[in-house]
């Protein structure tokens, strides 16, 4: 049952929906939701009616933590458990949430203490130092060409929604030591009476705080499972759309990390008692990414005793009848036990490496990424239409004209105008006309993508996602016509008239003031 009643699911759409697949929101009392935050964003053909099996993760996919109340529980938690375990000052516990400051994605730079947004190559949009972004001149010092390479052992990407907490923690603890009058900067930290305290054993603190609350202790879990209304979205369309896909004759599997204790409890309030029975086959503690490598030895789990107990020896065939529920496996088991083929499986998860593209590389299953952020994104980007193209023009213009001061101030204040709106750390995607590393991976990899998984209720099960035609840039534009180019040109001329008789009005106005 699509979200709107049959009459609007949505047959095909290309790029991300077709404009006439809801034509009557008014009519549906919708006038006031957006036509794109439901809908599911095109990068590569897909087909629906091939597929056979829908395979999904759960955190963050169909468990929808509520931000930023989860968040800001896993801030609390970490940073009580660094002054209870490792001795930090009680001072931290000051520290006080901001979800507007970071996004995820972002690099953290063990050696210089810096969170980095850069594009796919490395080249760095954005460089923050705590609190306080770098300016052009300091990012060069400190990375000759501006250029941070994806080295593992000195960047940290912080890939996906759980790293929000420690995005902020790391930039406010950096923060918190630069301003201590105890603590003497230095290039890779602090030193305090004779003692050095890097940037990169700040980090891994905090890493082995963020590992005990998610792992260990499992004090992040626990929290969350006390308040699950608090912490966790029932989304009402859920389980209406499991069953419309295993109605039409298809399967569902769940695969997680997330073990059997969280999962069962998780899934349960989410679907009820009775919510295995949504799925063919439930898997947890899938250990992705080596799930679509090697693997892990597949194992049973007793569900009244959530203990691991030896699986049948392989070849695994089919799904066994009933609730079996299995621990470990690879994505090759995973097909055969569903009869399907590679291509006819999607899989629907929220992490951007170990969900998508691994699986890409590694196996045929076809990929929808979520992305929980998307619908802010959409609103930000939808009230800004006009400074991207303003953005782009500005390029052009200072391109031909790079010795114009003006023109780079203006370009960078569009961009901090355009960043500002998104959050502290800009848009997720981009910055300015740039894209990020995230959104250019997500562009690459991810074959769709949407903003929550129970956008698929909005669909037909046999549509058709086209992507845009994907033109290279000697393919664009050449349908222009003289006059279009010329006013282009006149346009350009004019605003840069415009700039040079600003320049000189204030060179003649300090003129007055010198003399």
């Amino acid at each position: 049952m699509a979200p709107y009643g049959d009459n609007f699911v949505r047959k095909n759409s290309e790029g991300y929906g077709s404009s006439s697949s809801i034509d009557n929101f008014e009519e549906l009392g919708l006038e006031k939701v957006s036509r794109n935050e439901r809908r599911i964003f095109v990068n590569k053909n897909l087909n629906l009616s091939k597929i056979s099996c829908y395979g999904f993760d759960m955190d963050y996919t169909l468990c929808e933590y509520i931000s930023p109340q989860f968040d800001e529980l896993a801030f609390d938690l970490a940073k009580t458990w660094m002054v209870d375990n490792l001795g930090y000052s009680k001072d931290i516990l000051d520290i006080e949430y901001n979800h507007q400051f970071g996004v995820r994605g972002l690099w953290f730079d063990r050696k210089a203490g810096n969170l980095l947004k850069v594009d796919q190559f490395g080249k760095i949009l954005d460089c923050s130092h705590g609190f306080r972004m770098l300016k052009s001149a300091e990012i060069k010092e400190i990375y000759p060409g501006k250029i941070q390479r994806k080295d593992d052992a000195r960047v940290f990407v912080m890939n996906t929604l759980f790293n929000l907490a420690e995005t902020f923690l790391i930039a406010a603890l950096v923060d918190h030591f630069d301003k201590r009058d105890d603590y003497e900067a230095t290039a890779t930290g602090w030193v305090k009476d004779g003692e050095e305290f890097t940037f990169a054993q700040l980090f891994k603190d905090l890493r082995t705080a963020i590992d005990d609350i998610h792992l260990h202790s499992c004090l992040l879990k626990k929290n969350c499972l006390a308040n699950l209304p608090r912490y966790v979205k029932k989304d009402v369309r859920l389980p209406s759309m499991l069953e419309r896909i295993r109605n039409s004759g298809r399967k569902t599997f769940l695969l997680t990390n997330s073990d059997w204790w969280y999962s069962s409890q998780i899934m349960n309030f989410l679907l009820g008692d009775s919510w295995v029975s949504y799925f063919d086959l439930v898997v947890v503690d899938a250990c992705k990414p080596r799930f679509f490598s090697t693997g892990t030895p597949m194992k049973r789990v007793d569900t009244s005793t959530a203990t691991l107990i030896p699986s049948l020896p392989p070849p695994f065939t089919s799904c066994p009848p009933g609730p079996v529920i299995y621990s470990g496996g690879d994505h090759t088991t995973i097909s055969t036990m569903l009869g399907a083929k590679g291509p006819d499986v999607i899989y629907v998860g929220d992490h951007l490496y170990a969900d998508v593209i691994k699986c890409r590389k590694l196996c045929e299953w076809r990929t929808l990424l979520i992305v929980p952020e998307l619908s802010h994104e959409l609103d930000v980007t939808q009230k800004n239409s006009g400074l991207l193209s303003h953005l782009s023009k500005l390029e052009s213009l200072l391109a031909e004209n790079p010795k114009l001061d003006e023109l780079k101030v203006r370009l960078w204040e569009a961009v901090n105008e355009l960043n500002k709106d998104f959050s502290g750390s800009g848009s997720l995607f981009r910055s300015g006309s740039r894209l990020s590393y995230f959104g250019s991976q997500v562009m690459i990899w991810a074959d769709v993508y949407t903003a929550s998984v129970n956008n698929l209720a909005g669909y037909d099960l046999e549509h058709k996602f086209l992507q845009n035609t994907v033109r290279l840039p000697h393919e664009t534009g050449i349908e222009i016509t003289r006059s279009c180019s010329e006013e282009q040109e006149d346009s350009e001329d004019q605003e840069l008239d415009l700039i040079r008789e600003e320049e000189e009005e204030e060179i003649a106005h300090l003129d007055v003031c010198v003399n």
